[in-house]
């Protein structure tokens, strides 16, 4: 990647998947298609560096040859890290550009280290209706082989705080967003911390990244995790994960060189 481009289009999935039919209705199960890395490849680097460092401080140091400390020093080295890196990074884009929520922070640029997980939600996503704030809480998932175990894990996170979103993250989330002077998008968080939040305001999202097949999993697992929840599952399978995990950050990091 030469230069920076001006911005990051939104339309990062329908190129890149296609549906694979599934019998429960609130599972999505999406599969590659012919070619369809290689056409978003560029761009999902792009992003997976917008997540890690911001696109906003690459320009400013000059473009990625000139952000080379930064991009080396932030991204992952194992491949555990690598992998549930950016199966966070694809959860949040896919909830910002395939749901009616919408992500105001990037969270994984404010890690202070890049090998150990983020505590508290993996994502959360925000939408204005009426005189309520709704929110999707959201755990992420990518692995080689997606086993039963997996989504256990990601269902107690869902649980967690009785299904409603973690208010350390609700937290930590408007303060970054007030330190940045997003003060309109801080107010939604702040009316969720003030106010009980009942679970009619709330949407769960388990997402996985996997390269073995997601569908009978997801849908074996697709009950509501809390009463009056709605659960949406989104299963993304890629050929040989372990590689493409490698070639994303690899060349995340050779963009600055």
């Amino acid at each position: 990647m030469e230069k920076l481009s001006a911005s990051v289009k939104n339309s990062l999935f329908p190129p890149w998947f296609e549906g694979e039919k599934c019998s429960v209705n609130n599972v999505i199960v999406m599969i590659e298609r012919v070619d369809g890395r290689a056409i978003v490849f560029d761009s999902l680097v792009e992003i997976a560096a917008d997540h890690v460092v911001g696109l906003k401080a690459i320009k400013k140091l000059g473009g990625f040859p000139k952000a080379t400390h930064l991009l080396e020093n932030r991204v992952p080295t194992t491949k555990i890290g690598r992998s549930g890196m950016l199966g966070e990074i694809l959860a949040t884009e896919y909830v910002a550009q395939e749901t009616e929520f919408s992500v105001p922070v990037r969270r994984l640029r404010h890690r202070d280290t890049r090998e150990l997980a983020m505590r508290g939600d993996d994502v959360l996503g925000f939408r204005l209706a009426k005189t309520r704030v709704k929110v999707m809480k959201v755990e992420a998932k990518s692995r080689v082989s997606l086993a039963t175990a997996h989504l256990a894990e990601a269902r107690t996170g869902l649980a967690n705080h009785r299904g409603r979103p973690n208010p350390e993250t609700l937290a930590f989330l408007e303060c970054i967003l007030r330190l940045d002077d997003r003060d309109t998008e801080a107010d939604p968080i702040t009316f969720l911390l003030k106010n009980p939040i009942y679970v009619k305001d709330v949407c769960h999202l388990l997402f996985t990244l996997s390269g073995s097949a997601p569908r009978n999993l997801l849908e074996a697992n697709s009950q509501a995790v809390h009463k009056g929840i709605e659960l949406r599952l989104c299963g993304c399978r890629v050929k040989k994960h372990a590689d493409f995990v490698k070639a994303v950050f690899d060349e995340c990091v050779a963009s600055g060189k």
